[in-house]
């Protein structure tokens, strides 16, 4: 007699099978998921730390921070704009010790280069954005992978006259740009500082000098 399988044989195995292609399907999906979740991360770090070097190239050779000559102290303004002849415009506050050898913290940082052109780095619509006197209009130094959560600038030694090299402390959080929730909600905070290579002093703008 011929023998063959069963009904509930058959029924068993394709219920056997189906259950082994589910979770091969389900591993492979989160590890493409996962593939592209790491790849987004890197491609957000990356471009924030080509933008922060950017930055820091400028302010090493930087010069009256977040004030103009002959004022010890930042003044609070408008981020985004280029001061004007009696306003900075890093919307600074006073944050530690007695002035002039105290910290300020600042929302945005404008300052000299060493081409004498005014810069001015702050945060808008979650992108790091630059302005200078070569510029028409502010551009994004943040790509479309990055989406800029915080900004904020640590500043020491900027005023005139306290014989300290200028220090700019950058703290700035992350997340890349994605309808994935479970990458949206990663926020990576960084920070770098950098010393200017001069000290702030304006010749007759200032009696310390």
């Amino acid at each position: 007699m011929k023998k063959g399988f069963t009904l509930i044989e058959m029924l068993v195995t394709v219920g056997l099978f189906a259950i082994i292609i589910t979770i091969a399907v389900g591993g492979f999906v989160n590890a493409i998921r996962t593939q592209q979740q790491v790849s987004s991360l890197i491609s957000a770090q990356s471009n924030v730390s080509l933008a922060l070097e950017q930055m820091t190239r400028e302010v090493r050779t930087g010069y009256l921070f977040c004030h103009l000559p002959g004022v010890n102290g930042p003044k609070n303004g408008t981020a985004g704009t280029i001061p004007s002849a009696a306003l900075s415009d890093c919307g600074c506050t006073f944050s530690a010790a007695p002035a002039p050898t105290g910290s300020w913290t600042c929302s945005a940082l404008d300052f000299y280069d060493d081409a004498s052109d005014h810069i001015d780095y702050f945060l808008q619509n979650g992108s790091l954005m630059e302005s200078s006197t070569l510029l028409n209009t502010p551009q994004s130094i943040t790509g479309n992978t990055v989406s800029v959560k915080y900004l904020q600038f640590q500043l020491f030694g900027q005023t005139e006259g306290d014989q300290w090299p200028p220090r700019v402390t950058v703290s700035i959080g992350i997340s890349p740009s994605s309808t994935d929730p479970a990458v949206m909600s990663d926020v990576f905070n960084l920070e770098t500082t950098v010393s200017a290579r001069t000290i702030d002093c304006t010749p007759g703008a200032n009696p310390q000098c």
